[in-house]
């Protein structure tokens, strides 16, 4: 196999601005909403733009399905995912949507609190006129509009705050150009927002903050434990130094990995979210169900 890869996950512009701060693009303003900082969370902002270029080689290619379809309803209530007194994410629909559009953020949701099903303290957040709103456990913003026409700017995705205590995202947003979107198709874009959802909650976002990269390598031992089962080797898992800010040092290391899906990379074929991506959320502080394995590939080995 080859790459067919798109770096969808490459968050900065090529002139190397973060999304923060940018001029309004057509259509959706990418800016967003910081929370003000409290006692128990700080506004910050881990998000960046994710430009088309980066994606140019796997959308509506081979076997990617058919496109989501623009012109969508904004009709969608909030949803939320994950069992009472467990972990929750909500989505919050903002722009045009349609059901199988929906349907693929209400899947990511639904896998990832498969996978983290601890609790973790509620926040107030305030957004920008300072209102208050309770957050159990994250809140994101999903939101698909016009941004600049097709082969542009694709989005925008991260956290936007994080707690004090844990550095858990306590909110985040997912901002998509839907022409971009239904030229993309749906199947590649269940494998963006499962990735970039997967971001949102902290993956690669905050291993910095934890101290979970040292050398190239991610430390953390829940992770550590299932590559090594993997076949892998050495102290820790190597991290991607290429690709530029937003790519190096926040994903699986794409020569290493090839098609674990949090790599920086699409390729041809399935792209599997291994037992080793899984734990890494123990590593960031989450309490995981330890039988997760309903997008794992079991065969999985490294060659």
């Amino acid at each position: 196999m080859t790459r067919d890869g798109f770096e969808h996950a490459k968050f900065v512009s090529d002139d190397g601005l973060p999304a923060s701060g940018r001029a309004k693009a057509r259509g959706l303003d990418l800016r967003p909403d910081l929370p003000l900082s409290t006692d128990r969370l700080v506004g910050i902002d881990l998000t960046h733009i994710i430009h088309t270029s980066d994606v140019a080689a796997a959308k509506g290619g081979g076997g990617s399905g058919g496109g989501g379809g623009g012109g969508g309803t904004s009709s969608f209530a909030p949803y939320t995912s994950g069992l009472p007194g467990g972990y929750n994410i909500t989505i919050e629909f903002k722009g045009s949507w349609t059901q199988d559009l929906y349907n693929v953020f209400v899947s990511a949701a639904d896998q990832l609190t498969q996978l983290i099903i601890g609790d973790i303290p509620n926040v107030t957040v305030y957004g920008a006129k300072g209102r208050p709103k309770n957050v159990d456990d994250i809140l994101i913003t999903a939101e698909l509009g016009n941004i600049d026409g097709l082969n542009g700017v694709l989005g925008q995705a991260g956290p936007t705050s994080v707690r004090t205590d844990s550095s858990l995202p306590a909110t985040a947003i997912m901002k998509f150009d839907i022409v971009d979107v239904n030229a993309m198709g749906l199947t590649v874009f269940e494998d963006v927002v499962l990735h970039e959802m997967a971001h949102s909650l902290g993956f690669g976002s905050i291993w910095n903050r934890l101290g979970l990269v040292s050398d190239g390598l991610f430390t953390g031992e829940n992770a550590l434990d299932e590559f090594l089962a993997m076949g892998g080797s050495g102290s820790g898992i190597p991290v991607e130094q290429d690709g530029g800010s937003g790519t190096a040092g926040s994903h699986w290391d794409e020569e290493t990995f090839f098609n674990e899906l949090m790599t920086g990379y699409i390729n041809n074929g399935p792209n599997y979210f291994t037992e080793m991506s899984a734990a890494s959320f123990a590593d960031l502080g989450y309490v995981i169900n330890q039988a997760y394995g309903p997008v794992i590939d079991p065969g999985y080995v490294l060659v």
